[in-house]
């Protein structure tokens, strides 16, 4: 099994499809360093737009069966009481169309750190209910997708994320061309 580097997105951009709470700066996600994207409640919680990274620049051999997506998303939440918190509220693939996949990966229970670090999506072995050619995640408009769950009765929470990356798990083919050609002469 071959696989990419761990990637990042090219295009980061707020889906208003889901939520009503916005995403700043959602730029700051695509890469690892200081900055982060943010998105905050003030009073009662509420879900956020779907933050979506996509245009991963993936250049998977055009035979090669796909065998895995995994995402890995940096992030810190403000507060981690048991009043105030974040969790996950949708956790998405986008597919190469630039729809939503359906498949839902969120985890909905584990609150968010308060300090920064990197959670696992998918793996070296889910395709996210999916089925895949080379060719849709090559697709600029393939990516991923997600939305959080601020969960308080009143004040302040922010959630962050600093960074998002994506691995392609795969298996080249085995096909060769001019030898199938040659058992076609035989």
């Amino acid at each position: 099994m071959a696989e990419t580097t761990a990637t990042s997105p090219r295009t980061i951009a707020v889906d208003t499809t889901v939520g009503t709470r916005t995403w700043s700066s959602p730029d700051n996600a695509k890469t690892d360093d200081a900055n982060a994207t943010q998105s905050s409640a003030f009073g009662a919680g509420t879900n956020s737009n779907y933050l979506k990274a996509t245009n991963f620049g993936f250049e998977i051999p055009s035979r090669a069966t796909i065998d895995g997506i995994l995402v890995e998303v940096k992030r810190r939440s403000s507060n981690q009481s048991s009043t105030q918190y974040i969790v996950d509220n949708e956790v998405r693939i986008v597919k190469e169309d630039g729809s939503i996949g359906l498949t839902n990966k969120a985890d909905t229970t584990t609150k968010y750190p308060t300090s920064e670090a990197y959670v696992d999506y998918g793996s070296l072995s889910d395709v996210w209910g999916e089925t895949w050619t080379a060719e849709n995640i090559n697709d600029s408009d393939f990516g991923f997708a997600f939305s959080i769950n601020i969960v308080q009765d009143s004040g302040f929470t922010i959630a962050a994320v600093f960074h998002i990356r994506m691995t392609i798990y795969y298996t080249e083919s085995t096909y060769n061309p001019a030898f199938a050609h040659r058992r076609l002469l035989l």
